[in-house]
């Protein structure tokens, strides 16, 4: 018995050390496909401060012309480059990323995750990307991701009670998604002991910011010589997007957060991502905590 209870003493206290340094989150924008937290690295109860170069002001244009710049390879698939975010994406996510960059401190990083419906030749299926943005005090924007484009477990069923992968995208140094052709103005991460991170990204700001600048406006073709060009299309990605919602911590009642969330459940039972048993189980859920 003395034996069983020093083991159990030690279980308790290796897993206390385990837990007492993590990342702490908070939500700042959960929308249908999509989530944004700050979080901020707790040690032993305490913040360790980690200097980024934040608040920072980002043209929403420069963050889309980033992400949509980024492809990835799956290993054991085509291998051929794709897109790791998808035009729908991106859309609803850079100007929400964009103005949660505005609004973070210098001890505080970005945690997203985007969900996509990802396709082959005949089915479609539920995915998700995972990372975390930062931007480093030399000018240099941090897009480490711990997943791209990765198939959602039966257990995760919206965005809005996201999953967290437990691994450090810091740390990654081995993918079956790693990121490929890069643009010009961004290069992998190299760690200091040597070697790429295949899933962490830095650009250039200032790099970037003339890539967007330089680059062409779209052409439109037209049936007819004489036709205008409709020129106002070419400027559309200049502006901030509006369809952005506040960043803040939503302040509105327990009652309304549930709401959204039962709405948005039922989407996904509708759209079929959700079995109708999995649908009645989180519907339970929450309308339990309203009681």
């Amino acid at each position: 018995m003395k034996r069983i209870a020093l083991l159990l003493l030690i279980t308790a206290v290796f897993a206390s050390a385990c837990t007492s340094t993590k990342w702490v989150r908070t939500t700042v924008a959960e929308r249908h496909g999509f989530n944004v937290a700050l979080e901020h690295y707790q040690e032993k109860g305490s913040v360790v401060p980690q200097h980024y170069d934040h608040p920072y002001e980002m043209e929403v244009s420069r963050l889309e012309r980033l992400m949509g710049d980024l492809n990835y390879v799956e290993k054991g698939e085509s291998e051929k480059p794709g897109p790791v975010f998808q035009a729908a994406e991106i859309e609803r996510l850079a100007p929400v990323l964009a103005e949660t960059l505005a609004n973070a401190d210098a001890g505080r990083r970005i945690r997203f995750t985007s969900f996509n419906q990802g396709k082959t030749w005949i089915l479609s299926y539920p995915r998700k990307t995972e990372g975390v943005l930062f931007i480093e005090p030399s000018g240099r924007l941090n897009i480490a991701f711990n997943l791209i484009n990765s198939r959602l477990r039966t257990s995760e069923i919206n965005a809005i009670d996201p999953i967290y992968s437990s691994a450090d995208p810091l740390k990654i140094k081995e993918s079956d998604t790693p990121l490929s052709s890069l643009p010009s103005y961004a290069a992998l991460h190299k760690f200091e002991a040597g070697g790429q991170a295949p899933m962490w990204v830095v650009a250039d700001l200032e790099r970037l910011k003339e890539s967007v600048g330089t680059a062409a406006p779209p052409v439109i073709e037209t049936k007819e010589k004489a036709a205008p060009a409709p020129v106002p299309k070419a400027e559309t990605k200049e502006p901030p997007i509006e369809k952005a919602a506040p960043v803040q911590v939503p302040a509105g009642t327990l009652g309304e957060n549930i709401k959204n969330k039962l709405q948005f459940l039922k989407e996904l039972r509708d759209e079929g991502l959700i079995s109708e048993e999995d649908y009645n189980l989180k519907k339970k859920e929450l309308l339990d905590k309203i009681k």
